[in-house]
């Protein structure tokens, strides 16, 4: 489970990044793809040149990168997010269309593209192949949100149906079902407001609101997505005016926080607690990736501009699990 946010400062800059909610660590870390980095597509067998710089949360799986959400160089980024139940993925390559595995979608967006419509474009020939990394890890199901430095942002699901590609005008993602069901269940909810409703009268009785906060009575409070798609899109929708990066920087992590999954709250079939192992956010201007840990939430930033951009290795980022305590005396 996960849920994905866009949202934009004052001064016009756009900021992305998700939860990632799951039940396991996958060795993740924030990694730099550089230019000119080489991998193999599993599914044709070809050697892949990355032709634009990549920051991002992601593992590393028989020298293979696997990222989870990252930006690219000019901004453009994305994130995939769990889609089980939903997702499907083709058995076969498909004659005439660019085959590759859905674990390097993320990469093949950032890799290609530098806005939302180049992306569109390039999905129109585009086919997902259900082709494991490897015999011991299968294909994860997912969908992605993808947005660029304008704020334009799009949700890419491939489903038994059809390869869909839905315009985002609300700026959020979670799990399953499909985003245009998402997006009608939000008409169950046009009641909620931030403002507390006006005292009326019932007969002779004079009704008032039991406290502030009244207005949201009704607005989903559990940890399932179709709930967590809810309170995010609730929250964007009323955000307050941010100004510059700090500002902006601590609301996008604070709006997370509504929907995070704390553990003890949610347990899977397997008996694991579910919980937000992290939340990033990135700043699709400056190129700077933030996140914070479960264990550690202190947020911590890496900027890929102050980096080698360009070459044939990886760089990892030693990923900050234990808890950094600010003592003022």
């Amino acid at each position: 489970m996960c849920t994905g946010l866009s949202i934009q400062s004052e001064e016009g800059k756009w900021f992305f990044g998700r939860n990632m909610d799951i039940a396991y660590y996958f060795r993740q870390a924030v990694m730099i793809i550089p230019r000119n980095y080489q991998y193999q597509d599993k599914v044709t067998g070809n050697i892949v040149t990355n032709k634009r710089a990549i920051i991002g949360m992601g593992t590393v799986i028989d020298n293979h990168p696997v990222l989870a959400d990252a930006m690219n160089e000019v901004g453009l980024a994305c994130a995939g997010l769990n889609f089980e139940g939903y997702a499907y993925f083709e058995k076969e390559p498909i004659e005439g269309k660019n085959n590759i595995a859905p674990y390097d979608f993320i990469q093949w967006v950032l890799s290609n593209h530098e806005t939302v419509e180049e992306v569109k474009q390039g999905i129109e020939h585009l086919e997902l192949v259900d082709c494991p990394i490897n015999d011991k890890t299968p294909v994860a199901m997912l969908h992605w949100m993808i947005a660029d430095k304008t704020g334009k942002a799009i949700v890419v699901e491939k489903t038994k149906n059809r390869l869909a590609v839905h315009d985002n005008l609300i700026g959020v993602i979670a799990n399953n079902p499909t985003f245009d069901w998402h997006l009608t269940n939000l008409n169950e909810y046009l009641h909620l407001t931030p403002t507390s409703p006006k005292e009326t009268k019932w007969g002779e009785r004079t009704l008032k609101a039991l406290g502030v906060g009244a207005g949201t009575l009704g607005i989903p409070g559990d940890f399932a997505s179709v709930s967590r798609f809810v309170r995010i899109a609730y929250i964007r929708s009323h955000m307050p005016k941010i100004e510059g990066d700090g500002q902006s920087i601590a609301q996008f992590f604070h709006m997370l926080d509504y929907v995070k999954m704390v553990k003890g709250g949610v347990l899977t079939d397997e008996g694991l607690e579910d919980f937000t192992t992290y939340s990033s956010c990135m700043d699709q201007e400056k190129g700077v990736y933030y996140y914070k840990t479960y264990e550690n939430n202190r947020i911590n930033a890496i900027d890929m501009h102050k980096e080698q951009l360009e070459g044939t290795n990886l760089k990892i980022f030693k990923y900050l699990i234990n808890q950094d305590i600010n003592y003022q005396n």
